[in-house]
C-alpha cells in the first residue's frame, strides 16, 4: 500500500496507513488557508487504528476551533511541513495533510467546508458542501461517500 505513505518535506517525519481513509475533504476556512499558504487545505480524515506507522519529532501548535475545542496541530520540527492534526470534536480520528502524502494519484475529494470562505476560484463543486462548519448531515453525507468511494 505505499500510496498511503507519506511524510514532511524534509524526510525526518514519516507515516504509512494500514488502510484506506474514512474520507477527504477541503476546508475553505481562514486558518486551512494561513496554515497551507494556499486557498483550502486538504484534509484526510483516518481512524487512529488505521495508522501503521508515525515516526519523526514534531511539535505541536495548539488553537481554540470553531466549535470551542482544541485542534492540535503538528509540524516537522526541522522543516516546518503541517503533517497531522487532532480534533477533540472527532476522537478517535486524526487528520494527516493530503499534501504529506508521496502519491496523491488515489485522492478523491469528497466534500468541502467554510465555501462562503472560499476563494473566488476556490470552490472545488462537491455534492457534500457546507457553507461554514461541519455538521451531523455533512459528516453523514461524507460517510455514505466515503463507503462508495473507498469501500467499508
Amino acid at each position: 500500500m505505499d500510496q498511503y505513505k507519506g511524510g514532511c518535506n524534509c524526510g525526518a517525519v514519516r507515516f504509512e496507513l494500514g488502510a484506506p481513509p474514512i474520507w477527504i475533504s477541503a476546508c475553505h476556512c481562514a486558518t486551512c488557508r494561513k496554515r497551507t499558504g494556499s486557498d483550502y487545505g486538504i484534509s484526510v480524515v483516518v481512524d487512529e487504528s488505521r495508522i501503521k506507522e508515525f515516526s519523526g519529532e514534531t511539535k505541536t501548535h495548539t488553537r481554540t476551533g470553531d466549535s470551542g475545542n482544541p485542534v492540535h496541530y503538528e509540524f516537522c520540527t526541522e522543516c516546518g511541513t503541517t503533517v497531522r492534526w487532532h480534533l477533540t470534536l472527532i476522537p478517535g480520528r486524526q487528520v494527516l495533510a493530503a499534501g504529506a502524502f508521496d502519491d496523491m494519484s488515489w485522492m478523491e475529494i469528497l466534500g468541502e467546508m467554510y465555501t462562503s470562505e472560499a476563494a473566488p476560484w476556490g470552490p472545488v463543486g462537491c455534492d457534500a458542501a457546507r457553507p461554514g462548519a461541519p455538521d451531523d448531515d455533512w459528516r453523514t453525507a461524507m460517510l455514505e461517500q466515503a463507503k462508495i468511494r473507498f469501500g467499508g
